[in-house]
């Protein structure tokens, strides 16, 4: 009896040391919104992520909130983000999980007979199981949650980039309506001037109401366009800051400068390298195939069983028995047939997944890149056309300094530039719009796509 006392004194010990406690970690809805209307700008937690993402801390208190600066700070506030990440980590859990190989077992028996003669009425014994895995199988088990677990750490990255390909057409929008803003206040200083001198004009008898009225009408047109967009800024403010993952209140101070990105025209062949060797769900879509391979193997060497060793020890009213025995179970009358063909036909499905994106990425691509080329003809055809109304403008300018025209044709030539802005801004939006699909396309900013230039060969160090 004294043996077994020890061992249930030993299992308890044991156990007690390596048990962790539950903690409660309850949600408190309330707090968790106070929460994030706290979140600001210039908080601290921020700058110190900012800086190790390689922004200078000299650059501190910012000034001005670019692209780069706002998607830091989307980065770090973005809930999805937090998301992808806790996905990982439990994909990390279960890597570790399949890396563990089976725990033994222990079992006990006491017994109490009832018996006149002078041998123990006591019957009592202990059994060990001990499993015996194949490395193979382990070694398969640990590939398919390392495949999985590889695939979700990309995953992050493309919710990052979701994060940034929002935060970027937001903030073209923003910049397309201040642009807006800016041009219609210049035509409606013109049109004013127009019905000022038509007014002048009819006051004198020189021209009819039916002349007066239409100039009116345009100015009227211009001014309630010029008020809705100005409605439309708060509100594209707010649609900035729910891309950030703060609060509208926080980005009431600060002073957003959208910046333009250059026009760059990559070659076709580093766009679909580009496309094939970095877009984040391919090399999702690879990783989750490894786990498919994996899980095959894992299945195949499941055909020969595993072995679970039993020894034990019992003693039996006075007599002492050591015992061995082992289990396996009988899988090799079926040879494991059918979850080997399960695998077989996920393999197959991962692999058919896989060549059907990839045909959908370059599809995708050739359209957004005809697309995006056909933006930036526009945009040139456009300019051009304002560059030749620009020298209208400048030749109606020394007319009408001349006396050769009067002020109302010079004004009108005026009016006819500030269309012709209006033109080259609608043409430049659908450039960022057309540049924005296709980086969507790649998950790459375009200037990114281009491999550095090599040096010429005598400027090669030895």
């Amino acid at each position: 009896m004294n043996f077994l006392v020890i061992l249930f004194a030993a299992a308890i010990l044991v156990t007690g040391c390596a048990t962790q406690q539950y903690e409660a970690k309850p949600l408190e809805p309330q707090a968790l919104a106070q929460a994030y209307d706290a979140r600001r700008m210039d908080d601290p937690g921020l700058q110190a992520y900012m800086i190790s993402q390689g922004y200078p801390d000299q650059a501190f208190p910012i000034k001005q909130w670019g692209p780069r600066e706002l998607t830091l700070a989307a980065f770090y506030y973005h809930p999805s983000l937090e998301v992808a990440r806790a996905n990982w980590k439990s994909f990390l859990a279960k890597e570790r999980l399949a890396a563990d190989s089976p725990l033994p077992g222990v079992s006990t028996q006491i017994e109490r007979h009832n018996r006149l003669d002078g041998d123990s009425p006591w019957s009592y014994g202990v059994v060990f199981s001990i499993p015996i895995e194949r490395s193979d199988k382990r070694a398969a088990r640990i590939e398919q949650a390392a495949s999985l677990s590889e695939a979700a750490r990309i995953e992050i990255a493309q919710a990052a980039w979701q994060v940034r390909s929002n935060l970027q057409s937001q903030l073209q929008t923003y910049a397309a309506i201040l642009q807006r803003i800016s041009l219609l206040q210049e035509e409606i200083q013109i049109h004013q001037e127009i019905v000022q001198m038509l007014q002048n004009r009819m006051d004198a008898g020189m021209v009819s109401s039916l002349d007066l009225n239409q100039a009116r009408l345009q100015l009227q047109k211009a001014q309630q366009s010029l008020t809705m967009l100005q409605n439309n800024l708060p509100e594209q403010r707010a649609r900035m800051a729910a891309a950030i993952g703060v609060s509208a209140d926080a980005m009431e101070d600060i002073l957003i400068v959208p910046g333009a990105p250059e026009p760059v025209t990559p070659s076709d062949r580093a766009l679909q390298r580009a496309a094939l060797l970095n877009r984040l769900d391919i090399r999702a879509a690879l990783a989750k195939y490894d786990a498919a391979e994996a899980k095959l193997r894992m299945e195949i060497a499941r055909q020969y069983p595993d072995i679970v060793l039993s020894p034990g020890y019992v003693f039996d009213q006075g007599d002492s028995l050591w015992t061995l025995g082992f289990s396996f179970l009988l899988n090799m009358l079926n040879k494991n047939e059918g979850p080997i063909a399960d695998a077989r036909a996920q393999r197959a499905l991962e692999a058919s997944q896989f060549l059907s994106l990839q045909a959908n990425v370059l599809q995708a691509l050739e359209q957004s890149h005809a697309r995006y080329l056909g933006a930036l003809h526009n945009r040139d055809k456009q300019d051009k056309l304002l560059q030749a109304q620009k020298q209208r403008t400048a030749l109606s300018g020394t007319q009408f300094e001349a006396g050769y025209i009067d002020r109302l044709e010079y004004t009108a030539v005026r009016l006819e530039e500030a269309a012709a802005k209006q033109a080259l801004l609608g043409s430049s939006i659908q450039v960022a719009t057309a540049r924005y699909a296709l980086e969507d396309v790649l998950q790459k900013p375009l200037d990114t796509i281009e491999p550095p230039a090599l040096p010429e060969p005598e400027t090669v160090i030895k």
